[in-house]
């Protein structure tokens, strides 16, 4: 079975808080302030082959406030669903380019519909983020610009 971003998602489905567990209809809705391990970050930065840095900076995590939750354990609840945002677009780039490993390679490369940018750069913000979603689409379809 290919392991996909969907594990990142998981981290939120399967938490326990208070010992009960999620009902799956607030899977994205309720992301409570002890839903995200600290771990999630260094684990899902191996996946999209980048430093813990560039994950920090994407999901808006200075280096102080990152010494302070790796002491806690947990993101905040509003980092922890940038890092879902991110983690979304790494699960489509997945079933589009059919391995993991493409999908970040993708997303690390420069693209000339970025400006020659990397897509993943543009994943530190909502709009940036359905901008990528949109050109994975159209990879999907076949669409090429």
């Amino acid at each position: 079975m290919m392991k996909t971003a969907g594990s990142v998602l998981q981290l939120v489905v399967d938490s326990k808080p208070n010992g009960k567990p999620r009902k799956r209809n607030d899977q994205l809705v309720d992301i409570g302030p002890r839903s995200v391990p600290w771990s999630a970050v260094n684990a899902f930065s191996k996946r999209l082959g980048v430093e813990p840095a560039v994950l920090l900076r994407l999901i808006g995590i200075t280096e102080r406030t990152a010494l302070r939750r790796r002491a806690e354990g947990y993101l905040k609840p509003d980092e922890a669903d940038r890092l879902l945002r991110i983690g979304r677009v790494l699960e489509e780039a997945t079933r589009v380019f059919g391995e993991e490993s493409r999908a970040a390679g993708w997303l690390s490369d420069p693209s000339p519909m970025f400006y020659e940018a990397a897509p993943l750069q543009y994943l530190d913000s909502d709009g940036g983020a359905q901008a990528v979603m949109q050109e994975i689409g159209r990879i999907g379809y076949g669409l090429f610009a």
